[in-house]
């Protein structure tokens, strides 16, 4: 199975740290599991609400972009 290296978080990593998480890759797996449910039972609907917002913007922006459309000055100054 290939793995998915992402370098610049591998490199901030101490390397006591990177040698405890390739020697117990299923407790980081859980630790990342666990907390992916704590923050979506108490947080859940703001994340959702963020990801769907960060979505329809991506998708308006690419949907300028393939159409030729100029953004608009608002969305211009905020850049």
């Amino acid at each position: 199975m290939a793995m998915i290296r992402i370098s610049a978080v591998e490199e901030a990593l101490p390397d006591d740290l990177r040698k405890a998480i390739r020697s117990h890759p299923f407790l980081v797996i859980a630790a990342g599991a666990l907390a992916g449910f704590y923050l979506g039972r108490s947080h859940g609907r703001a994340i959702l609400a963020a990801l769907v917002g960060v979505g329809i913007t991506a998708g308006a922006s690419s949907a300028r972009k393939m159409l030729g459309i100029e953004p608009s000055p608002r969305l211009a100054r905020a850049r």
